[in-house]
């Protein structure tokens, strides 16, 4: 019985050091990410309007951010040419 005792009680802390200690530095890194998403997906739509605007652009390694930041872009696309039909109307 307490040759089982050790290894459970070796996992209960290794959980614990990742609860504590490593899941709030990895909540702090996606908020971060995000953080720089967001600017990124507020210069490339600025571009769109403003394209003379140059920046350095941010390469996204994450694929799902690449598709929130590119599908953010599209959208853009989307309501700014909606927009202008609606104008010329």
């Amino acid at each position: 019985m307490s040759d089982f005792i050790l290894p459970f009680m070796g996992m209960i802390v290794i959980f614990m050091m990742y609860y504590f200690i490593l899941n709030p530095i990895n909540r702090r890194y996606k908020v971060t990410l995000n953080c720089i998403l967001g600017k990124e997906i507020a210069r490339r739509l600025y571009q769109e309007i403003h394209p003379k605007f140059v920046y350095k652009p941010y390469h996204e390694d994450d694929i799902h951010r690449q598709v929130i930041l590119g599908s953010a872009v599209v959208e853009f696309k989307r309501l700014l040419n909606e927009d202008t039909i609606t104008k010329s109307k």
